[in-house]
């Protein structure tokens, strides 16, 4: 329609509104206007009516913004809600996933956390595979690891035409994944895993389905960080308690075996003391000096418990005064003990390390030592330590009777928190990486190595 039929249009549904309202007004308008005025009457009531429909249509537009994103704060301040009132992390992991399905109308959704030191995605929960079995993504592959990479959402309309895809995913559940949303779980200072809901039922997923989804992961991560802060807490408060109990069952029975047996043998030399000075006062000088030797054995083992228990020079002086004195103190107890440190340093010593990591070494050689003695029938033992780029290496080298390591390995489980185990598990704290070399009649060598040393 031309421009003048246009305008004719206008101007004469103008009139016919006029006629039929038998609006007085408008009709004593048009009859004294002249028909140009008309026109751009017109064209200026036109141009408002178009002008307050877009402005109409903009406000609606906000307005359902609004309301959509009202509701997703009202959701993500529930789902907070919900995973706050639990420290249980796989309760946390079980409701996200259920209430952000119902939420996304999707069919199906999965929960993957970051393992430390690999990076690799574990999985951990999942809704919509009924015979979803345990995997692990490798660190950065597919959609999911990109996520992790660059901490940012993902959305794909067509999973399968997508590269990045982790078609093992399929594989492995029986089901075919078309669309897919990936959220990061980015907790205070990194991204600790990853949420995804895929096949959403009706249509594709949206940009409000990605803020949504995104800013859930953010509340999720930060109780999903709390609650392993928490698990962690109650699992080193419980090897505390192991360690207490450990401690106090090694200390009853090196008291046992040691100045009680030596004591109840003081006793009975005395008690024959008594009945000599009655019957042959001339026993009495060789029975005293066995007495004095008793006590002086006694006297060092009880101050060799007290310095193991609580070794104040490696607090005061460091580590390697603290290996020297505890080797002099075990002398005379079967093997002869050697140490032998290795630096880069101008000083050629070892580098002071934080209190904790120190005791920990020290007490990877205690138990080492005692180990030794008790089982290895050794006639020489070398303790090593080896500082260079700054990483501290540690060895324990026996010439005793040795040991199957993989039959070692294998009783793990029934040996308890003791011995080898127990020496693991103190390696991992230093950060350093233990291997242990042995064989029946061929001695044993215990290394921790690549502890770290921080820099100065």
């Amino acid at each position: 329609m031309s421009g003048t039929n246009q305008k004719q249009f206008n101007l004469d549904n103008l009139l016919d509104i006029a006629k039929s309202d038998r609006n007085e007004l408008l009709t004593s308008i048009f009859n004294d206007w002249d028909r140009q005025t008309l026109v751009e009457f017109a064209i200026i009531s036109t141009q408002s009516i178009t002008e307050e429909r877009s402005n109409y249509r903009t406000l609606n537009t906000q307005y359902n913004t609004a309301q959509t994103r009202a509701q997703g704060l009202a959701f993500v301040k529930e789902i907070g809600e919900s995973l706050s009132s639990t420290l249980d992390v796989n309760e946390i992991l079980i409701r996200l996933l259920n209430r952000v399905s119902q939420e996304l109308d999707v069919r199906n959704g999965s929960v993957m956390l970051v393992e430390k030191g690999s990076g690799d995605l574990v999985f951990q929960t999942s809704i919509g595979y009924p015979s979803m079995k345990p995997f692990r993504l490798p660190h950065g592959e597919g959609l999911a690891g990109e996520v992790v990479m660059t901490g940012k959402p993902i959305r794909v309309d067509n999973a399968q035409s997508d590269i990045r895809h982790f078609k093992k995913f399929d594989n492995r559940t029986g089901f075919l994944t078309e669309t897919v949303l990936y959220a990061p779980l980015t907790g205070r200072d990194k991204v600790i895993g990853v949420i995804g809901v895929f096949n959403k039922r009706h249509g594709l997923f949206t940009d409000s389905d990605e803020i949504l989804l995104n800013s859930v992961g953010r509340f999720a991560a930060i109780a999903i960080e709390n609650a392993c802060l928490h698990q962690d807490v109650k699992e080193e408060r419980d090897r505390i308690v192991e360690i207490q109990q450990e401690v106090s069952t090694r200390l009853q029975r090196d008291l046992h075996d040691g100045p009680t047996q030596l004591v109840a043998s003081l006793q009975m030399s005395i008690d024959f003391c008594r009945t000599a000075l009655k019957k042959d006062p001339s026993l009495l000088e060789e029975e005293l000096n066995s007495m004095y030797e008793l006590a002086q054995k006694a006297t060092h083992q009880m101050r060799t418990l007290l310095f193991e228990l609580r070794p104040l020079v490696l607090e005061a002086k460091g580590l390697v005064p603290a290996l020297q004195e505890l080797l002099a103190r075990h002398e005379g107890e079967g093997p002869r003990f050697h140490l032998r440190v290795r630096s880069d340093l101008p000083s050629r010593t070892v580098t002071r390390l934080s209190v904790r990591v120190e005791r920990t070494i020290f007490a990877i050689v205690q138990e080492s030592i005692n180990n030794i003695i008790k089982h290895a029938k050794a006639h020489n033992v070398l303790v090593k330590l080896k500082q260079k780029n700054h990483r501290l290496n540690l060895s324990i080298i026996d010439d005793g009777v040795g040991f199957d390591v993989s039959d070692l390995k294998g009783s793990y489980e029934t040996r308890g928190s003791y011995g080898m185990l127990n020496i693991k598990e103190r390696a991992d704290v230093t950060g350093g990486k233990l291997t242990v070399k042995s064989a029946i009649g061929a001695g044993t060598e215990i290394r921790v190595v690549n502890i770290p040393i921080p820099s100065q």
